[in-house]
């Protein structure tokens, strides 16, 4: 009889803790189950209750850029790697042209072979230059139109004494009508300009200080009068201007003698 009370009693203690389960955890729907619901509850609310009392600090320069905006999933994308272009030819589309002082001639586009290309065999590059500090090089694309857009290009400086670097035209109606984003290292900074009827106008400056070396990622991201700046995927300046409120064509840009390469042109808008 002893006996027999001793199995049903290990029984019992067997079952108990198999509905604890082998890590301890308590079955969903019971009070210990639900009190540990109410305590992540009161965890999360005490977080945002110190998010609130404790904001992050503001950036004081109102120029750099805020949180990288991410693509939109429904996007419609536009890429130029320029792999089938001919070495020694104008990258297909593509209409180099100068604008700002035209004391010289302009600057000598050309596809051309590059071990070192992000995608390679071939890069579109400004291969000579000898503007004056007042030249302004372009390569519009011809019939593109963009009004908002998020936009990408690979580039890296490959000399110049007055100038090096460059960067992209967003809207643009012609040469002498359009927004630029450039990066110069022997400024070491970044700048807005809008070009209005072949006369710079500055938008927005801020310091950047980069390997003139390496290849660099510049991303703008333009919404209506907005405009954001990026360099390998971090913020770097933002304004708003209502120059050209309108689409137009995109390009690439160079300023004076800066001899510039560039790779992996992506458009993606919003569809």
């Amino acid at each position: 009889m002893l006996a027999a009370v001793h199995r049903v009693a290990l029984a019992f203690s067997f079952a108990a803790s198999f509905a604890c389960g082998s890590g301890g955890k308590p079955e969903a729907g019971t009070a210990e189950h639900n009190a540990g619901k109410t305590g992540k509850a009161d965890a999360k609310a005490q977080v945002k209750g110190d998010a609130k009392s404790n904001p992050p600090r503001e950036v004081p320069d109102a120029h750099i850029a805020g949180p990288r905006a991410e693509p939109a999933l429904d996007a419609d994308v536009r890429t130029w790697h320029f792999d089938s272009d001919r070495p020694g030819g104008i990258a297909q589309g593509f209409r180099p042209m100068h604008t700002g002082e035209k004391a010289d001639a302009p600057a000598t586009w050309a596809v051309t072979a590059t071990r070192d290309a992000p995608s390679a065999p071939h890069v579109f590059a400004v291969t000579e230059a000898a503007g004056t500090n007042k030249t302004f090089n372009l390569a519009l694309l011809e019939g593109t139109s963009y009004q908002d857009l998020d936009l990408t290009v690979m580039l890296r400086p490959r000399g110049g004494t007055n100038n090096q670097g460059g960067g992209v035209v967003v809207r643009a109606k012609g040469p002498d009508d359009h927004y630029v984003m450039r990066w110069n290292p022997l400024e070491s900074n970044f700048r807005i300009y809008a070009l209005v009827g072949g006369a710079r106008v500055d938008i927005a400056s801020a310091p950047l200080e980069l390997d003139a070396r390496q290849w660099h990622q510049l991303r703008v991201i333009v919404g209506g009068a907005h405009m954001e700046c990026f360099v390998d995927d971090k913020p770097v300046v933002s304004a708003d201007d209502r120059s050209f409120p309108e689409a137009g064509m995109i390009g690439l840009w160079t300023k004076g003698d800066a001899v510039t390469a560039f790779d992996d042109l992506v458009v993606s808008t919003q569809r």
